[in-house]
């Protein structure tokens, strides 16, 4: 049963018990040479044995329940019980933690990765006597592989976990005690980031997940959702308002647009790096459209109708050269931007991009530089005038198929295309109910190098109806879309998902572009 501690089948050992004795000792009786006619009263020793415990247990680090019911003999008397753990590396002089006072654990897990001696005592309440017994716990993480999705709540965010045969919802909550504050905004994996290591005492490299919400911020453990920094610690001058617009890559950093400032953390182990601790200067409003291909991001101020990019090499936004067709002060808006993936090695390579003119109803097709990697170049190399009647130019949620050049739209609450080559829509033979209406679109592309047999291209649609949501995922095979494999439900609405995987040679996500 999921969310329920899994005994661990293992062969019998010899159980450590240990039993004091505290009753008075008799009087011993000296022959002499007169006959001793007293009475005399004997305490008969309690031999207690503990039952019904498994002598190993496996658990998840957080969302499980420990739940174990002890059989006391001689049942008969009263006793008083405690459960405790400690690191299996622990001397005994080492401080367990105790997690019950009652006979019967039922521990919701909160650990950390690894292994624990458990112990449990019970002690005879009228003899003082106490049988203690040891059992090995091993906490281990059922989030190695799976899907991370990304919700918003009412006004809080929070991240359900899938995987194959489990499901965790509310990550944040479980592992955390509470959920990020806001609507959700994104997420974000690194397998590089330095945090320090109570046990060992010394820094280490870890996976994080950092998940940002309209009011907050966090960066988790991957393998078990705990809070490594939050919000106040994530910064050291932190922002004038607590309002965070936007989260993306850069080639080895992590950037927040919060209040009016980006901030940017660069994964290295230096102390000064583990917050984000450089700004970006400038007079600038970001648009929530932007494309980040693991180079300098392109993001586009909304104040100049400019593209431009951040750096921690630069203390201030900066604005790529000019070129023609120019990336600055283009008096147009921008309304969509995907990445195209034309090899493994560059996913998001090749932008695309939908702009029209601000005081016209002129419409254009852009092609830009998906991974730039300096300012002295314009990444702009295509811009052709679309038609203006075309139904993808009005859609909310539109993504780009990462292998061909078709758009991906939602119309009346069903899937229509727009074939970028031609300007061909169609619609296509999927569809949701009318009750359902659709948050969240993107195209997950997941191709870890050397591992073909477990690749995948998922067209990710989120839908919400009466407070919960659903999210389908549909493969896409030469840009056709078969229907859904997998459909996850939970509360809320989706803001993002990502596919995440521990294997041999490392930690592989779906794109986050």
């Amino acid at each position: 049963m999921m969310g329920t501690a899994h005994r661990q089948s293992i062969n019998k050992k010899s159980m450590k018990r240990i039993n004091i004795f505290l009753g008075g000792l008799a009087a011993l009786l000296l022959s002499s040479c007169f006959s001793d006619k007293s009475n005399y009263d004997y305490l008969q020793p309690v031999d207690i044995r503990v039952e019904g415990v498994d002598e190993a247990y496996t658990v998840s680090p957080t969302g499980d329940r420990l739940q174990i019911n002890p059989k006391i003999y001689p049942d008969n008397r009263q006793y008083d019980c405690f459960w405790t753990v400690v690191p299996a590396s622990a001397s005994w002089g080492d401080k367990p933690d105790t997690i019950s006072r009652n006979r019967n654990l039922d521990y919701a897990v909160n650990m950390n990765v690894g292994s624990y001696k458990m112990r449990f005592c019970a002690k005879d309440q009228e003899t003082g006597v106490f049988a203690y017994e040891e059992y090995n716990l091993y906490v281990t993480t059922d989030m190695a592989t799976g899907w991370w999705v990304l919700k918003s709540e009412g006004d809080s965010a929070d991240v359900d976990f899938f995987a194959e045969k489990k499901t965790k919802l509310d990550v944040i909550q479980a592992a955390n005690g509470r959920h990020l504050q806001g609507t959700a905004v994104d997420l974000y994996f690194n397998f590089s980031y330095w945090r320090f290591d109570e046990v060992n005492k010394r820094d280490k490299r870890g996976n994080a997940v950092f998940v940002a919400s309209s009011k907050d911020l966090m960066a988790v453990d991957y393998f078990t959702g705990k809070t490594i920094l939050d919000y106040d610690g994530l910064f050291i001058d932190k922002p004038a308002k607590r309002e965070v617009h936007a989260m993306f890559a850069g080639p080895s950093d992590v950037h927040v647009y919060v209040d009016n400032t980006v901030y940017t953390l660069f994964f290295s182990r230096y102390d000064i790096y583990k917050q984000f601790i450089l700004k970006s200067l400038g007079d600038y409003k970001l648009s929530p459209v932007r494309h980040a291909g693991n180079s300098l991001p392109l993001l586009f101020n909304e104040k100049n109708r400019s593209f431009c990019s951040v750096s921690r090499q630069s203390p201030r936004l900066d604005y790529f050269a000019d070129g023609v067709p120019s990336s600055k002060n283009m008096g147009m808006d921008l309304l969509f931007m995907g990445g195209l993936t034309t090899s493994a090695y560059t996913p998001g390579g090749v932008a695309m991009a939908l702009m029209k003119k601000t005081d016209e109803e002129k419409y254009y097709l852009l092609t830009l530089n998906g991974q730039p990697s300096t300012m002295d170049l314009n990444p702009i190399s295509k811009m052709e005038e679309i038609d203006a009647s075309l139904n993808v130019l009005k859609a909310k949620y539109r993504t780009l198929n990462q292998n061909n050049k078709i758009l991906y739209y939602v119309k009346d609450n069903k899937l229509c295309t727009c074939n970028l080559e031609n300007m061909a829509e169609a619609e296509q033979n999927v569809s949701w109910p009318a009750d359902e209406r659709v948050t969240y679109m993107e195209y997950l592309k997941y191709s870890p190098y050397g591992q073909d047999s477990s690749w995948f291209d998922y067209l990710a649609v989120g839908t919400t109806r009466n407070g919960s949501y659903k999210l389908y995922l549909y493969p896409v095979s030469a840009g056709a879309v078969s229907p859904a494999v997998k459909v996850m439900e939970g509360k809320g609405e989706v803001k993002r998902a990502s596919f995440m995987s521990q294997t041999s040679s490392g930690t592989y996500t779906s794109t986050l572009f």
